[in-house]
């Protein structure tokens, strides 16, 4: 079978963009299986999709939907792809997790829900021998206008997944510098987390599976990334890296007996290392740490059962610090119900902790996750109906609707705050170097120009100016907003004085 898998354009797309992991792992099984694949990225350009299916011919279309950002691309070259008389599968985290939503507002044939690679297989194999498609596990279909789930499917063993070939796409494209590493590529350890927070969606798409792959075939692939491209660095795409320490020491001893010189970048829980455990990891090549903090308030941290030790936090930044480790610390303000004062102990955590980098997002509700089936079914929250109705949110810019009992102004002052921090030289000290760290956002924005069509380099500069020109005003605008959580920016000038000494 010729299989055409498609990655949508994005609209109001800023960051340097992504290998599609996902995708790459689905085609390249597919591939050694007998079946031809190819791949479309169209966050890279954007090509007449009418030509692209005329030269293929294309059996099936898989398009890879992962968020809001996709649909109006996606629409289109499903429609294309149906004209063409091929089957069209929508899949991808957003699909898999609101399929009434999808087969509302397109005529598509299957949507393959969570884990791909066993599901394709035995779709094309079954389409090649002409055997009832609705008889697969792991689809979802609409059959007389009501929605038909076949049976689950058991997770794949990722043991029996080849490398993945990386011929399948323009690698260059997506290596970006990071850290002061010049070809940074994205790549998979496992699957899955472990964790039970509410605002996520994986309890629902991964089970709260977790799945390790050979470390064997993943170093197969860096080997190859390394000598073909010249790749310097790892950023690990799992949404966990490592459940505890046995699992992370495995790793290490690999990466240094493999003989490969590579640096590397990772998102995992606080509470499960120790200031020995990241000294290992700094030894193996660790470069830097993303931790989900997500709230300095132990009320709301346990209302998310986010389930991480909160007398560890501080602790784990400074022991990261002290081995030599950037860090990154994430937090989401604005969820259901937050107060004032719960958002002044995040504030004041973020400030006091020894982070690299402290980023802020506004709580957004996905399908899939706990906390966003309870804010529909309680009437508080009505989910766009269409995908033009999905192309005005932006909760990305604005937390709208506001679920929390903090004005709009707060919540944008106190995000654009540590935002412009992180882009300001002059409120560090010379030890963090994060005004490197900040450059480098800059700089992975501006590469996207490269190679791209002049509209999707406008289009990404008035975006991009657009988002600068928010943070800035609302960093600036409302000192009084930000006096009420206790900071400022002479407070901030005071206490790097304090720090220098």
């Amino acid at each position: 079978m010729r299989v055409l898998f498609v990655n949508p354009a994005m609209e109001r797309y800023t960051r340097q963009v992504a290998m599609p992991l996902g995708l790459l792992s689905i085609a390249s099984y597919l591939q050694a299986h007998g079946h031809s694949v190819k791949i479309i990225d169209r966050t890279i350009r954007t090509e007449r999709i009418e030509q692209e299916l005329a030269q293929f011919r294309p059996d099936a279309v898989g398009v890879s939907v992962l968020s809001m950002k996709s649909f109006t691309d996606a629409e289109k070259v499903s429609l294309a792809a149906k004209r063409f008389g091929a089957k069209v599968i929508w899949g991808g985290m957003f699909a898999s997790l609101d399929p009434a939503f999808v087969f509302d507002n397109i005529d598509i044939d299957f949507i393959s829900i969570s884990e791909g690679e066993a599901t394709w297989l035995e779709l094309m194999d079954t389409m090649a021998a002409g055997g009832e498609l609705e008889r697969i596990p792991g689809l979802c279909y609409l059959r007389d206008g009501a929605l038909v789930y076949t049976a689950e499917r058991p997770f794949i063993d990722l043991s029996i997944l080849p490398p993945l070939d990386f011929t399948l796409v323009d690698v260059e494209k997506y290596l970006g510098a990071m850290y002061g590493c010049k070809k940074t590529a994205l790549l998979y350890m496992a699957k899955g987390c472990v964790g039970n927070c509410s605002f996520c969606f994986n309890k629902t798409f991964h089970r709260q599976c977790y799945r390790m792959r050979p470390v064997e075939t993943f170093l197969q692939e860096v080997e190859y990334l390394i000598s073909h491209h010249g790749v310097d660095c790892i950023y690990f795409a799992d949404e966990l890296w490592c459940r505890n320490r046995e699992e992370m020491l495995y790793q290490c001893n690999a990466f240094k007996q493999s003989g490969l010189r590579f640096k590397w970048g990772v998102q995992t829980r606080i509470g499960i290392f120790s200031k020995q455990d990241f000294e290992i990891m700094k030894d193996a090549g660790c470069l830097w740490i993303d931790f989900g903090v997500e709230t300095g308030s132990p009320e709301v941290m346990k209302r998310i059962h986010k389930g991480i030790p909160y007398d560890q936090i501080e602790q784990t930044f400074r022991d990261c610090s002290a081995a030599g480790i950037i860090t990154l610390a994430n937090f989401i303000i604005g969820f259901p119900g937050e107060t004032e004062a719960q958002l002044r102990e995040t504030v004041h955590m973020a400030s006091e902790i020894a982070a690299t980098q402290k980023t802020f997002f506004f709580y957004m509700p996905g399908p899939g996750s706990p906390l966003y089936d309870e804010l529909v079914s309680s009437g508080r929250y009505d989910p766009p109906k269409t995908f033009k109705a999905y192309s005005k949110v932006k909760f990305f810019y604005s937390p709208k609707p506001n679920f929390s009992e903090i004005s709009t102004t707060d919540l944008k002052a106190v995000r654009a705050y540590f935002l412009w921090k992180g882009f300001s030289r002059k409120f560090f000290t010379k030890e963090t170097r994060a005004y490197d760290l900040a450059k480098k956002d800059i700089a992975d924005v501006l590469k996207q120009f490269r190679g791209h069509d002049l509209r999707f380099a406008w289009q990404l500069f008035w975006i991009s100016a657009y988002e600068f020109t928010d943070i800035f005003f609302y960093a600036h605008c409302f000192p009084g907003v930000l006096a009420k959580y206790g900071i400022s920016y002479r407070a901030t000038k005071n206490k790097k004085r304090i720090i220098q000494k």
